[in-house]
């Protein structure tokens, strides 16, 4: 049996907030949903409670760290799209992402769950601009490149356009199975803790392209 989400929101805006709030009320996987407007409501009701996900939208981003930390909670940021395309995530210690202006109910029913599974869900573009922080790669000889098989490049390429597995899976016509493994190689081989930083060293090693 699938476990049952207990989900928080943190949105002062009252017409997002509760549009949200609606939304996630329709997902099965979620068993609970409350609104906060401030941030002292918020801290309470997560100090008080085990919270599974923490969905925030930019202006409050800034406190979801302090809401979340030594806690299991996911933090699932909202950004609009002048937010998407500028700095207002850059350190941003979030596990999922998603555009206010584009999300359905179907998109953020997978980003929770992709996040549940340890993945980082994000729109191509917002994977884009964080990738373009990354800087150039690294010169010759300051880094070794990890060592892939011509699979496992597939794989690598295909993390950074952001495809979950059973999306990699389905491209690369394997199970859903054979690609949790692929991608587990990969970031074993990079030495990456996830599936984002994985992409971040393959650019940094010059072994693909930020654009």
């Amino acid at each position: 049996m699938t476990c049952r989400l207990n989900v928080v929101i943190y949105a002062k805006n009252v017409v997002v907030g509760r549009g949200l709030e609606a939304v996630l009320r329709m997902l099965p996987r979620v068993e609970e949903v409350r609104y906060c407007t401030t941030r002292w409501g918020a801290d309470e009701v997560v100090a008080a409670d085990e919270v599974d996900v923490l969905v925030v939208t930019g202006a409050e981003v800034a406190d979801a760290a302090e809401l979340t930390a030594a806690r299991r909670t996911k933090v699932l940021l909202l950004l609009d799209e002048v937010e998407a395309s500028g700095s207002a995530f850059g350190g941003t210690a979030a596990d999922g992402f998603l555009i206010q202006q584009d999300l359905t109910a179907h998109d953020l029913g997978e980003a929770i769950d992709r996040m549940m599974l340890g993945e980082m869900p994000m729109p191509a573009r917002v994977g884009r601009e964080l990738l373009a922080r990354v800087g150039s790669p690294l010169p010759g000889g300051a880094a070794r490149p990890a060592v892939l098989t011509p699979r496992e490049n597939e794989t690598l390429a295909l993390l950074a356009e952001g495809l979950s597995n059973k999306q990699i899976a389905r491209r690369l016509s394997i199970s859903d199975h054979g690609a949790k493994r692929l991608v587990t190689s990969v970031m074993l081989k990079l030495g990456a803790p996830n599936r984002t930083a994985a992409v971040v060293i393959a650019i940094k090693q010059g072994m693909i392209s930020a654009a």
